[in-house]
């Protein structure tokens, strides 16, 4: 299938997700899962514990700005050692994306305006309910929501380029499994200590691949114009 179909085909699975976010009741009835209404807590309370907050949160944040570092090592290396000269267009492709996804879906927080489920006063916290398309009740204008869509998983999720870094199926196929792995280990421990309703981590899946591909479209392009720049 090629990127062109693969990025369409991605953008309208993006816009289900958010109509069903909009339009079900899904992500309360799954994240009331993982909440105990009489005592107002959650499976995992936030920073209650301290080894599973480095595992799966800053531990994980600093693997992956260290496997970005290395990247761009390898990239800039490139241009001393020959050998490395195949690996450029990965090493390019992989550096972008795990600046791109993060800072895009990230960014995209500021704009929602969308609360996250620990601070909704349906789920104890002080701020009302609204989804991604929807309003706040005319007496409210705080616009303070910076939890749309989800911006911790989106690091995990961005590995999925892994995918276009390799020639070999077996390792394409890896690549893929890997990012989209830790990128729902990521997502599941922010949904279960409520600072994620599902949908986020679902939007930031199809939004992460949707960057990727098109940042593959993109580079394949620049790559057919300065082809002894990648070879």
């Amino acid at each position: 299938m090629s990127i062109k179909k693969q990025i369409i085909i991605t953008f309208l699975l993006l816009i289900a997700v958010i109509l069903a976010e909009q339009f079900t009741s899904l992500d309360i009835r799954i994240q009331n899962l993982f909440f105990d209404f009489s005592t107002c807590s959650w499976i995992l309370e936030k920073n209650v514990n301290i080894v599973l907050h480095f595992l799966f949160y800053s531990g994980i944040k600093v693997l992956l700005i260290g496997l970005s570092v290395l990247a761009i090592g390898l990239f800039a290396y490139s241009f001393k050692n020959k050998k490395l000269k195949h690996y450029r267009y990965s090493c390019l492709l992989f550096t972008l994306a795990m600046i791109l996804v993060p800072s895009i879906l990230a960014g995209a927080k500021k704009y929602t305006n969308v609360y996250c489920p620990v601070q909704l006063s349906y789920y104890c916290g002080d701020k009302p309910y609204a989804k991604a398309l929807s309003h706040y009740p005319i007496d409210y204008d705080n616009n303070k929501g910076r939890c749309f869509p989800a911006g911790h998983a989106s690091g995990g999720f961005a590995l999925m380029a892994l995918f276009f870094c390799f020639k070999r199926k077996k390792y394409k196929t890896a690549g893929l499994i890997a990012g989209l792995s830790l990128g729902w280990v990521m997502g599941i421990y922010q949904i279960l200590r409520g600072e994620h309703f599902l949908s986020h981590t679902l939007v930031t899946m199809f939004g992460a691949w949707l960057i990727i591909l098109c940042l593959v479209f993109s580079l394949n392009k620049i790559k057919k114009k300065f082809a002894t720049f990648f070879e």
